[in-house]
């Protein structure tokens, strides 16, 4: 059984149209043997508008055609896509990884988009993967520990096994997980053009979880002093990086890796033996009924004697982390 289908546009159907111009973006880009990094303007712009005319006169049988609202959608689709194929370009401009592929399938799903960067004289290939949100998601560690949100990680896990099949003679090296979420973002005019654009790659900037390693922030970006405009990272004074920064030591991260792995064959057993009861999670104020489409027949309801939420407790990332190890039979005094 599925919801009736109705003729109309909606935010869903706004990301799904944005996916697919992204993605025929980059198809276009390969197509035309371009580097999206060097991309001009003019070229940028050229592309998107043509991706976009090509997914909005095909979708939803001409839904996008149908009233001057859909049309205005149309346009502030444009917009936002213009700003979003700019960002992702700067973003690439200050580093040395490169696009390799888009709406990469693996055995766990598929990935908008897989970032490698060579580097022959060490025989190693890193891997960083980006996922497009239309939504205000953003990465969560204790998410992650309680299995809220293991899409990166099996993103980056499948990426890896991708890249290796492609380099078996390399070391393949995780390098980060990243959401780029797409919006059309308002910020104060500054007194520069330049410092405009700096506001709006603020708010534009990747979140997730990177690989510490300082040669992989190298490879990220370049001489990063302060602040970084496209990464969640901040090095301070001293050059170290700051606690601002999303990002963990290789041997944590790759242990946050290995959790993803056990944490994923953990859910699937328990799928698989028909575990299926409503045990929605309360962790802090969220719990898994807010956004849930199904919520008014499931049949949870606290006013029923035996319907609780689960309740998830709350750690740092440092302690989450920690509890990763616990499970995984680490022990704490391992470097």
């Amino acid at each position: 059984v599925t919801e009736r289908a109705e003729y109309e546009f909606r935010a869903m159907d706004m990301g799904n149209v944005m996916h697919m111009a992204l993605e025929k973006f980059a198809a276009e880009v390969r197509k035309e043997g371009l580097d999206w990094a060097e991309l001009t303007e003019e070229e940028r712009n050229r592309i998107i508008d043509s991706c976009l005319d090509q997914v909005s006169a095909d979708y939803g049988n001409t839904v996008l055609k149908s009233s001057a609202r859909n049309e205005y959608m149309i346009e502030r689709t444009r917009r936002i896509l213009r700003r979003t194929v700019w960002a992702l370009q700067e973003q690439l401009k200050h580093g040395e990884f490169r696009p390799e592929g888009f709406e990469v399938k693996f055995e766990g799903g598929r990935i908008d988009r897989v970032d490698i960067m060579e580097e022959p004289e060490k025989n190693r290939v890193y891997v960083k993967v980006i996922d497009y949100k239309t939504g205000n998601t953003s990465f969560d560690m204790l998410a992650l520990y309680h299995g809220l949100q293991l899409q990166l990680m099996i993103y980056l896990d499948g990426a890896l096994k991708v890249e290796q099949r492609k380099y078996p003679d390399r070391e393949i090296v995780p390098a980060g997980i990243f959401y780029y979420r797409i919006q059309d973002p308002i910020v104060a005019r500054e007194k520069t053009d330049k410092k405009t654009e700096e506001s709006i790659l603020k708010e534009l900037k990747l979140d997730g979880l990177v690989n510490g390693e300082e040669e992989v922030i190298e490879h990220l970006e370049a001489n990063l002093t302060g602040s970084s405009l496209y990464y969640p990272l901040r090095r301070n004074q001293n050059g170290l990086l700051g606690s601002a920064s999303k990002a963990l030591p290789q041997e944590k991260f790759e242990t946050v890796l290995a959790y993803t792995r056990s944490k994923q064959k953990e859910l699937k057993a328990e799928m698989y033996e028909g575990e299926v009861s409503a045990l929605p999670y309360l962790l802090g104020e969220d719990t898994g009924c807010d956004f849930c489409a199904c919520k008014d027949i499931c049949g949870f309801d606290q006013r029923i004697e035996g319907c609780e939420y689960r309740q998830l407790q709350k750690y740092s990332l440092e302690e989450a982390v920690e509890c990763m190890k616990e499970k995984l039979g680490i022990k704490k005094s391992q470097k």
